[in-house]
């Protein structure tokens, strides 16, 4: 199914999209009383490339993380789709959501291809895992997404490590994109990559994801980039929304409010410790 027909299917009859990821009141308060989300509420529609933009510090990782069920919340609901967190439902759905990491957390001594089928480890019996020995249709797949994100058959046996930092990314998202999941999280996926590389994978997770009618969420500091590639700006500064829009109104005044007595997050420049294409 295409990503038009899903959204299409997500509507109500009264012409309304129906919220993929609900979040209601969300708080977490740790033990030494820091309120990493503080009544955060909101809904995300299914398909959409929503950017969570925020300080370090303002609760951006804490709301992904309880999105796959990695941090419990202190009080508030949860919900994907008809299901709401809980104990229940947190295997049910995990199924349903992929991660992209900012520091890519792939095997270094691994081979792109075995990194690319760890994405399906929760899916095929613990004994294939250990042995290699994966279904022929999961190898497939696995070569299908390697292909999506713009690297050749002959990056399948090489170690990660021998690849570049935007190369190890793309192998990140193919992994995340491999079952076909709902929701795909994105912590910082850019952080460590060059400003020309981190364009070119905010812009490959945003049409993959597209292309497979999965809703995105991606964590950033970088303004400029956040008001290029996202659908849907979130702006968060201590655990609370200050700014929810579309990106053409993330304008000056607040992008101010959202840092006000911070330094102004950098934009895409280079970084000494850049990892290059």
């Amino acid at each position: 199914m295409s990503a038009t027909a899903i959204l299409n299917a997500a509507r109500t009859i009264g012409g309304q999209v129906q919220p993929h990821l609900s979040f209601r009141d969300l708080r977490k308060v740790y033990p030494d009383g820091v309120a990493a989300l503080d009544g955060v509420s909101a809904d995300v529609p299914r398909g959409q490339f929503c950017v969570v933009l925020g300080p370090s510090g303002s609760g951006k990782s804490t709301l992904l993380r309880v999105v796959n069920g990695l941090t419990s919340l202190s009080s508030g609901q949860m919900t994907l789709g008809d299901l709401p967190m809980s104990a229940a439902n947190l295997r049910a759905i995990r199924r349903k959501v992929a991660m992209v990491h900012q520091l890519f957390n792939l095997t270094e001594r691994a081979s792109v291809s075995a990194n690319v089928l760890a994405g399906a480890v929760a899916e095929v019996p613990f004994w294939r895992v250990m042995l290699g020995w994966y279904p022929a249709e999961l190898r497939a797949r696995a070569c299908e997404v390697v292909a999506r994100v713009g690297l050749d058959e002959i990056h399948l046996p090489r170690r990660a490590v021998a690849l570049s930092g935007g190369q190890q990314q793309r192998v990140g998202i193919a992994r995340a994109f491999l079952l076909r999941p709902e929701v795909i999280l994105a912590d910082e996926p850019v952080a460590s990559l060059d400003p020309a590389i981190s364009r070119e994978v905010l812009g490959l997770l945003r049409e993959a994801g597209r292309e497979q009618g999965a809703t995105v969420m991606c964590s950033l500091h970088q303004t400029d980039l956040a008001r290029e590639f996202a659908d849907r700006i979130i702006g968060m500064r201590k655990g609370r929304v200050v700014f929810d829009g579309p990106p053409h109104l993330f304008d000056a005044r607040a992008e101010a409010a959202l840092y006000e007595g911070l330094t102004p997050p950098a934009q895409a420049q280079p970084r000494k410790e850049a990892l290059h294409a």
